[in-house]
C-alpha cells in the first residue's frame, strides 16, 4: 500500500514541529533552540531525533493527514519517549533499537488516544508519552544488554566534551551567579521537559520562549510562581523539585490553559492561579503512588488537570465571552489573542445566528428595549417598528384609517433561516385607536432558528400570513404583512427573540446580526448591536457586482499588476506582474495565495458580508494591501454608507512596540488599528456601473493617531479591482483581474 509522499519542506517541518509541539508551538526558531538543548546529552538527542523520524515515517507510510504530520502532531510524544530512553542508557545499537521499538509503540498509542479523546473534542496531550515511557521503565530491569547511563553525574566533564573550557567557564559563571533557589528550580524544571539536568538547558529554553512568545514566557513564570507560593503556604518542601524534575507540570499547565487551548486574557490567567494548587496536590500524591513501582509520574498531573478542565468547558450551557476556546490554532498565543480581539464583534461566540431586519426599506423604532408602553419586565427585550416620513409622522391625512399608515400592508420577512412553529392568521385588524386584549399578540409568526433561539413577528395584517406551521423558510423570505391586530392601537410590527417556542414566551436579549443605521442622511453598518428608540434602520441592499467580485471560488486565478512610486527599496520590490490562487485548507477555510511569495489572505463570506480574517506572509506585498483595503466589505449597502472595524494589531505593528504590547496583551491593548470604509459621494452602489470605495486605515498608540493609509478601490462590473494606496512612504497601484480557470 502506498502512503503519503511528503515534500522536503514538509519532512523538515514534521521534524522541527515535533519539537515545538511540546510547548504548543510551531515556531521554527524555537525548534532550533530545543534541538540544540536535546543534544546537550548525545544519547538523549539521538534518541529523540530517531524517535521523531520513526513516528513521522509511520504516519506517512500509513497514509495519515499530511498537514497533521507536518504539524508534528504524530511526532512529539515519540520524541519525548526517545529523549527519556536515550538518557537512561549508554549509547549502543541495542539502545537505538529500543528507541525505534518505543517510538513505534508511542506512535500507535498516539493514534489510539487521538481517536478516543478526539470524539469528545479533547487533545491527547502527552498521554502516549506517559504510557510509552512507563512501559520502557517497567521493562528496564530485564534489559540486561543495555547499560544504565552514568551521564549527569560528572556534569563539568560532559560540558567540556561539548564546548571545551570556555563552555565550562560559562556554565560555572551561571552556577555562581544564579543563587535564588526559585530561579534555579525554574530553569531546571524547564530543562527537565527535554530530560536535561543542566541549568543552562533551562536558561536556553526560557530565552527561546521569550523570543517565540512573550505570553508563553509570562505564563511559564506565572505557573511556576503560583506553585512555589502554594508550596510555601502549605509547608511542602520546595527544593525537592530541583532533583525530582517534575516542576514542568506547573509550567505546561499554565501555558496550556492560560494561552493555548483558550484565548489568553485576564480570566484565563485567573484560572491558571486557581488550578495550579490542584496540580501541586496531584503531583505530590501521584509521586507517592508511583514510588511503589519505582516510577516517576512525569507529566501525569499536567494531563489530568488540563483534560478535566477542558472537558468541563465542553459541557457548559453558556459560553462566557471572557473564557473562549481557541477556534483555530495560529501557533502563537499573541496571534490567537489579536485575531480574537478583532473578530469578537464580527463573529461573537455568544450569537450563533446573524439575523437581519424583518423588512425592506427604512423603518423607525417607535419602542425599543425596556420601552415606556409594553416592553417591560420579562418582555422588555423587544422592538416595535413603524415607517415615518421626513417630518417624523407615521401616517398621511387624518390617520383614521389603516391605509393612512405608511407601514400598513408592507412586507414582513424572516430574519434568519428556520422552521415555522407557529402561524396565526385569523385575528381581525383593530380600528385605529382600539386594542384586542383577548388575542394580545394578534396575527403572529414564530420561527425556530436553533434549539434556543426563536423569533416572533406579531400584529400582522388579517389573512396576510404566507407561511404555515412546518414550513422551512429562508432568510429574507416573505412571511406576512404589517398590520394592526392584537394589542395594537396603530399599525406597527412587533419583533422579539425568545428562547422557547410559545406565543407568550419571555424575550431573549439578542441583537440583530447586521443593519444600517441612518444618521444625517448617511448610513453606518452595525453588526451584532441593538437599535434603540427613534433610530431609523434599514437592511443593506445586496449588490450583484460586489457579490460577484468578492465571491472567491477555490480554483479561481487572479492576475495582478503592481506599480509603485517610492524612494524606498522595500516598497519598490512589490512592483511586478504575478498570479494569486484561491484555495482551501484542511479546515475548509478559503484563502488567496500569492504564487510569488506564498502569502496567504484568509477570508470569510456569509452571503451578506465579506471579511478578511487573517494574513500570513510578507507584509511588503500586494496581497497584504489587498487584504487591508478590503478587510470588511458588505455585499450590499446604500450610498453614503460607512463601515468601521478594527484590524488585528499585529498586522500593522511590530518591533519593540509590539514586543512590549505582547507582555500585557491579555490585560490591556494600547496599540490599535482602525479600519473605516465608505462609499464615495460620487458613487452609487445600486447602479450597474463601477463601484467606488474609500478605505482609511489608522495606526494608533494609546488612542493617539500616528500614521494613516488611504486606499481608493474601484470595482468594475467585470469583477476587476483597481486599488490605489497612498501613505507617506509610497504610492501603490494594484490592478487585479478575476479569471476562472
Amino acid at each position: 500500500m502506498r502512503g503519503n509522499t511528503l515534500s522536503r519542506k514538509e519532512i523538515l517541518s514534521s521534524v522541527l514541529n515535533s519539537y515545538t509541539q511540546v510547548f504548543f508551538s510551531s515556531s521554527k526558531l524555537l525548534s532550533v533552540f530545543l534541538i540544540l538543548i536535546s543534544f546537550f546529552d548525545y544519547g538523549a538527542g539521538m534518541g529523540g531525533l530517531i524517535a521523531v523520524i520513526i513516528a513521522n515515517s509511520l504516519a506517512c507510510i500509513l497514509g495519515y493527514n499530511k498537514y497533521l504530520i507536518s504539524s508534528g502532531l504524530y511526532g512529539f510524544n515519540a520524541l519525548l519517549v526517545g529523549l527519556g530512553v536515550g538518557l537512561f542508557y549508554e549509547p549502543s545499537l541495542q539502545l537505538f533499537l529500543l528507541v525505534v521499538i518505543s517510538a513505534i509503540i508511542t506512535f500507535f498509542l498516539t493514534i489510539v488516544f487521538q481517536g478516543v479523546l478526539g470524539k469528545y473534542g479533547l487533545p491527547f496531550l502527552s498521554i502516549p508519552f506517559l504510557i510509552g515511557i512507563w512501559i520502557v521503565a517497567l521493562a528496564g530491569g530485564n534489559l540486561t544488554a543495555l547499560n544504565i547511563s552514568e551521564r549527569g553525574i560528572f556534569i563539568y566533564n560532559e560540558l567540556y566534551a561539548l564546548g571545551g573550557q570556555p563552555f565550562v567557564d560559562f556554565y560555572d559563571f551561571l552556577e555562581n551567579n544564579i543563587k535564588p533557589s526559585f530561579l534555579r528550580i525554574y530553569f531546571h524544571s524547564l530543562g527537565a521537559i527535554f530530560f536535561q539536568a543542566h541549568l543552562l538547558a533551562g536558561i536556553v529554553i526560557s530565552l527561546g520562549l521569550l523570543i517565540y512568545s512573550r505570553i508563553t514566557f509570562v505564563l511559564s513564570f506565572l505557573g511556576f510562581s503560583v506553585a512555589y507560593l502554594f508550596y510555601n503556604i502549605v509547608g511542602i518542601e520546595f527544593d525537592s523539585l530541583g532533583y525530582t524534575f517534575i516542576g514542568f507540570n506547573y509550567i505546561l499547565t499554565a501555558i496550556a490553559i492560560g494561552g493555548y487551548f483558550l484565548v489568553p486574557g485576564r480570566v484565563t490567567f485567573g484560572w491558571v492561579i486557581v488550578l495550579l494548587p490542584t496540580v501541586v496536590l496531584i503531583t505530590i500524591s501521584t509521586q507517592q503512588i508511583f514510588l511503589m513501582f519505582n516510577l516517576s509520574p512525569y507529566s501525569l498531573p499536567f494531563n489530568m488537570v488540563v483534560l478535566m478542565f477542558l472537558y468541563a468547558l465542553k459541557l457548559r450551557e453558556q459560553r462566557p465571552k471572557q473564557l473562549v476556546e481557541t477556534p483555530v490554532q495560529l501557533g502563537k498565543p499573541e496571534k490567537n489573542l489579536y485575531l480574537h480581539s478583532g473578530n469578537i464583534k464580527r463573529f461573537p461566540a455568544a450569537y450563533p445566528i446573524s439575523a437581519s431586519l424583518p423588512f425592506y426599506g427604512e423603518w423607525t423604532i417607535s419602542q425599543g428595549h425596556s420601552g415606556e408602553h409594553t416592553h417591560k419586565g420579562a418582555w422588555r427585550h423587544a422592538w416595535d417598528f413603524i415607517i415615518t416620513d421626513r417630518n417624523g409622522k407615521q401616517f398621511k391625512a387624518s390617520g383614521d384609517f389603516h391605509e393612512d399608515y405608511f407601514c400598513f400592508g408592507k412586507t414582513v420577512l424572516a430574519p434568519f433561516a428556520g422552521t415555522v412553529i407557529e402561524a396565526i392568521n385569523t385575528v381581525p385588524d383593530n380600528v385605529i385607536g382600539d386594542v384586542n386584549t383577548k388575542s394580545n399578540w394578534g396575527n403572529t409568526v414564530i420561527i425556530k432558528h436553533s434549539e434556543y433561539i426563536y423569533s416572533k413577528l406579531s400584529h400582522l395584517k388579517y389573512h396576510s400570513v404566507d407561511v404555515k406551521v412546518g414550513d422551512i423558510v429562508k432568510q429574507g423570505q416573505v412571511v406576512g404583512r404589517c398590520g394592526n391586530s392584537g394589542r395594537s392601537p396603530y399599525p406597527h410590527l412587533h419583533f422579539q427573540f425568545q428562547a422557547t417556542p410559545y406565543i407568550g414566551s419571555v424575550t431573549l436579549d439578542y441583537p440583530f446580526g447586521f443593519f444600517l443605521l441612518k444618521e444625517a442622511n448617511k448610513y453606518s453598518l452595525k453588526t451584532f448591536e441593538f437599535p434603540i428608540k427613534k433610530q431609523i434602520v434599514a437592511n443593506p441592499l445586496k449588490n450583484a457586482i460586489l457579490s460577484k467580485a468578492l465571491h472567491f471560488i477555490p480554483g479561481q486565478r487572479l492576475t495582478v499588476d503592481v506599480e509603485v512610486e517610492s524612494e524606498k527599496e522595500k516598497w519598490q520590490k512589490q512592483a511586478g506582474t504575478f498570479t494569486w490562487l484561491v484555495e482551501t485548507d484542511v479546515f475548509n477555510t478559503t484563502y488567496i495565495r500569492c504564487e510569488k511569495d506564498d502569502g496567504l489572505a484568509y477570508l470569510y463570506n456569509n452571503g451578506d458580508l465579506h471579511y478578511f480574517t487573517n494574513f500570513t506572509g510578507t507584509k511588503n506585498s500586494a496581497l497584504y494591501w489587498f487584504f487591508m483595503a478590503l478587510f470588511k466589505v458588505p455585499l450590499g449597502f446604500l450610498p453614503n454608507s460607512k463601515i468601521t472595524d478594527s484590524i488585528q494589531l499585529n498586522m500593522m505593528f511590530g518591533g519593540v512596540l509590539k514586543f512590549f504590547q505582547d507582555f500585557i496583551a491579555p490585560v490591556f491593548l494600547f496599540l490599535k488599528v482602525d479600519y473605516d470604509l465608505s462609499i464615495k459621494d460620487s458613487g452609487d452602489i445600486l447602479s450597474s456601473g463601477d463601484i467606488n470605495l474609500s478605505t482609511l486605515i489608522t495606526k494608533k498608540i494609546a488612542g493617539r493617531k500616528i500614521k494613516e493609509f488611504n486606499c481608493e478601490v474601484n470595482i468594475t462590473p467585470e469583477g476587476s479591482f483597481n486599488i490605489f494606496i497612498t501613505f507617506d512612504e509610497a504610492k501603490i497601484k494594484i490592478i487585479c483581474q478575476n479569471e476562472l480557470e
